[in-house]
């Protein structure tokens, strides 16, 4: 593996990262409630959130979505920079503490809400629609956090913080969970925060402390990326092959090559 390199420091508790379709890259920095760009080398200022943006990712449209855990809501901020709230509640239940997000190939937004702690298991993983209509398809998880879907769209990945484990859910054609399993056990202590998959169907999760796990289907660590600091959150994968992962550590965004491709996220509805 070729040398790890900074690309950005002095961030603000960052956590999210996403690239635009020009390759720009963005990151949520929970310390300062805002969204920011790296144009030409330097961080300059995109959206102010409010209060504690998390995950990040934008649509097919060029639209940025933003779990904003401070605010109890999902954002959605427009190429011209208009914000505005996606979703805040389900059936009259206001959303507690959006974490991360990922689109499915129809279109639609899964999101995790932490609940109110790792104590009370009153997590949930939450669907919205095109319309923003917000529907729960798992309940009673313990501070989940980061999420990702099978290359087929048939499997959900969700960390459980509180439970130190990474469970995989079946999901049906209409996105509801069918079947519910632990894929792996993390260490005592230990949690991951943000999921990705590469080509080949490797996990990389980010485990603050520690680094990032890469582990093979089966659930079975195959190596740890350590970074200069490990208190590791946010990934996602860029370049023109999609082989190099960022990650946020610390206050710093990390840049590092990789020989197996990362596995690209969906967008939208017109990203299959």
């Amino acid at each position: 593996m070729a040398d790890i390199e900074v690309v950005t420091r002095g961030l603000q508790s960052p956590y999210g990262l996403a690239f635009d379709t020009d390759d720009i890259m963005y990151v949520s920095e929970s310390g300062a409630g805002r969204v920011s760009c790296l144009k030409e080398g330097r961080l300059v200022l995109f959206a102010q959130t409010g209060s504690c943006p998390r995950g990040i990712a934008f649509d097919d449209s060029g639209d940025l979505f933003v779990a904003e855990s401070g605010r109890h809501h999902l954002v959605l901020i427009s190429p011209d920079v208009a914000v505005e709230v996606y979703a805040s509640s389900c059936k009259g239940r206001r959303l507690v503490s959006p974490e991360e997000l990922c689109f499915t190939p129809t279109g639609d937004v899964l999101f995790s809400d932490a609940g109110h702690g790792a104590e009370e298991s009153d997590g949930s993983v939450y669907r919205a629609d095109l319309d923003g209509e917000v529907t729960e398809i798992i309940s009673g998880l313990s501070w989940p956090a980061g999420m990702i879907l099978s290359e087929d769209a048939g499997v959900l990945y969700v960390s459980e913080r509180g439970r130190n484990r990474i469970l995989c859910l079946e999901i049906d054609d209409d996105g509801n969970q069918q079947d519910q399993q632990v894929f792996v056990d993390l260490k005592d202590g230990s949690h991951a925060d943000c999921l990705l998959f590469d080509k080949e169907g490797q996990l990389y999760a980010s485990v603050p402390g520690e680094g990032i796990l890469v582990l093979d289907p089966e659930g079975a660590t195959i190596r740890t990326i350590e970074l200069p600091s490990n208190d590791v959150s946010g990934m996602v994968f860029g370049g023109l092959e999609f082989n190099v992962l960022f990650a946020c550590a610390g206050d710093a965004v990390y840049r590092i090559p990789l020989e197996v491709p990362g596995q690209r996220p969906f967008a939208g509805p017109r990203s299959v």
